[in-house]
């Protein structure tokens, strides 16, 4: 057995594990495809959906959230509303590493929007190199997320999901 034999089976071995990856690659750009398909077409029909369902009267909606009448009830469930659209904000936010000093808010907030949707704020901190960007719909979030990166004034930036801090020694 000669080397050049033994080096066409270890590039064979290598050009099937290529092509291994290959295919699982685009297996997973097929799969994000179609989630990001089904986000969309659940957002576009969510007025739809809303539209066509029965609406409750005042007066089940009281006797299911237990209402008494009393104004502690009525502030108790402004804040239980209040805390779900923060908690929906929290859940649309995005990291968005590499950031430098060329980039400001505008300009990032500009190129997310273009990329992938309605961007409500964006927060540049400049001393740690990375910005956070809090998304105007859940579709665009996970667009953003999904893609992994964006091109601004010609730096590819990071884009991930927030993770939760690391508790401080």
């Amino acid at each position: 057995m000669s080397s050049n034999d033994k080096s066409c089976r270890n590039c064979a071995v290598l050009k099937a594990q290529l092509e291994q990856q290959e295919d699982a690659a685009a297996r997973y750009l097929k799969f994000i495809q179609s989630q990001n398909e089904l986000i969309q077409f659940l957002s576009q029909n969510k007025s739809t959906l809303e539209a066509s369902s029965p609406r409750r009267h005042f007066s089940q909606y009281a006797y299911e959230q237990n209402y008494n009448g009393s104004d502690a009830s009525f502030d108790q469930g402004i804040r239980r509303a209040r805390g779900k659209q923060i908690q929906m904000t929290k859940d649309c936010r995005a990291f968005i590493g590499s950031i430098t000093s060329d980039i400001d808010k505008d300009s990032l907030k500009h190129c997310l929007e273009e990329a992938f949707g309605p961007v409500d704020s964006i927060d540049i901190i400049s001393s740690k190199a990375c910005a956070f960007a809090d998304f105007a719909s859940p579709t665009a979030y996970h667009n953003a997320v999904s893609e992994g990166a964006v091109l601004v004034n010609g730096i590819a930036l990071s884009v991930e999901r927030v993770r939760k801090p690391k508790p401080r020694k």
